[in-house]
């Protein structure tokens, strides 16, 4: 066993007054607490929740995913958006609008 593990067992022994299994379970807790949890999975939003989140219909969502421009899933007929999908559809945005001086402005060149 580590040598981490195991002063931690025997601090645990100690606090547990020589239970064992009492301080076998709270090391165990303890080592895959702070080393081996899984970071829970991100949950997906519905087109309802992600138009939501875009401040847009449900319609505008559809249309995004329909063009390919927001990525997404299925499952069935229903449509699952990840939340860091919608960050870097918005960050997409973000970096490919016009500085404000050049809004509406059209060159020709003749």
């Amino acid at each position: 066993m580590n040598q981490a593990v195991n002063a931690l067992y025997d601090e645990y022994l100690h606090h547990t007054s020589g239970d064992k299994v009492a301080a076998a379970s709270l090391t165990l807790a303890a080592v895959l607490m702070e080393n081996n949890a899984p970071a829970p999975p991100e949950a997906a939003l519905t087109v309802a929740e992600a138009a939501k989140r875009l401040k847009v219909a449900t319609n505008t969502v559809y249309d995004l995913v329909e063009r390919g421009q927001l990525r997404h899933y299925r499952i069935g007929r229903t449509i699952r958006i990840i939340p860091t999908d919608i960050d870097a559809y918005q960050q997409q945005g973000i970096e490919a609008t016009r500085p404000r001086s050049q809004r509406g402005r059209y060159r020709f060149d003749l």
